[in-house]
């Protein structure tokens, strides 16, 4: 089979959305989300954004980005998707050995799936594309955990807070939306407590109305949560967290029904929470359930 591959263009968004669309019958990707993914993730390069082309028509697609870890570089495979039509013929292989060597010139040490982090779509390989498992191993990945979003839905539900707020303001804890005033107070507590969600957190200070609520005690902040961070449009809740001392006296709680509640003010039917770690935390306060698996994998680079 004959293709061309090059460098993605802004001019080639609609064309990725509807191979999406054709290659991941599990997800809804659009114009905007994809568009959020692309060319609104602030590690964003041409040069690993790769299409291939037949006949003029889209048949793969890769996005690749590198992201600078406390520890060093990371790599991530962000998407990848191949109509398909023309699947089993090396074009993914080829796609993907091209983003390959461009992690080894640039002395990357190992490859993630998907969980690209602060902006990403998944957290992980989702085991129905098992033809994507099959590749992905095939290319020596090996996989390093799972992980889970859950979801709830949010019609006919009240998320009222007001009693629980009244029981802890007694233990002089005071919840209440961020304001712009905030922010610079945030993020330097962000940074001491939570770095990992320092880009999330400023996603959230860029909506309107912000979207993050805080908890104070002494004026000090000891916990956040947040919504509308990542994958705008598609009702993801988080980040959220509390300073370890706070904890066990129902802060989180509040603080997660607070935006859920904004949620549903906003017309969300359903909300996700995604790259969930304590699940009987959101089923408690929620009564959220699992709605999708994924598959952590990690390919190490030889040095």
């Amino acid at each position: 089979m004959n293709y061309t591959i090059r460098e993605i263009k802004y001019s080639d968004l609609g064309d990725i959305t509807e191979l999406c669309g054709s290659s991941m019958p599990r997800d809804s990707l659009t114009n905007s989300l994809l568009c959020q993914k692309i060319f609104d993730d602030n590690d964003f390069s041409n040069g690993s954004t790769l299409l291939a082309f037949s006949s003029g028509k889209l048949i793969g697609f890769i996005m690749a980005v590198i992201r600078q870890r406390e520890n060093g570089k990371q790599g991530y495979i962000k998407l990848l998707a191949t109509h398909p039509q023309y699947r089993r013929n090396g074009l993914a292989r080829e796609l993907y050995t091209r983003i390959e060597n461009k992690f080894i010139e640039n002395q990357i040490k190992s490859i993630r799936l998907f969980e690209s982090w602060p902006n990403y779509y998944m957290p992980g390989l989702d085991p129905f594309y098992t033809e994507a498992i099959c590749f992905f191993e095939r290319m020596g990945y090996k996989k390093i955990g799972d992980t889970s979003n859950l979801s709830v839905e949010l019609s006919d539900k009240n998320f009222s807070t007001d009693s629980e707020e009244l029981e802890i303001k007694l233990g002089g804890i005071n919840i209440r939306r961020a304001v712009s005033g905030d922010f610079d107070s945030t993020l330097n507590w962000i940074d001491k407590n939570f770095n990992a969600w320092r880009g999330e957190v400023e996603a959230a200070f860029k909506n309107n109305p912000i979207s993050i609520h805080l908890a104070f005690r002494n004026n000090e902040i000891i916990a956040f949560s947040a919504y509308d961070t990542n994958n705008i449009g598609l009702g993801w809740f988080g980040p959220m967290g509390t300073t370890e001392a706070a904890r066990g006296k129902g802060v989180g709680g509040i603080l997660l029904k607070r935006c859920i509640a904004d949620m549903q003010e906003i017309g969300y039917n359903k909300a996700i929470i995604p790259w969930v770690g304590p699940i009987p935390f959101y089923m408690h306060y929620i009564n959220s359930k699992v709605d999708r698996i994924f598959w952590r994998y990690e390919k190490i680079l030889e040095s």
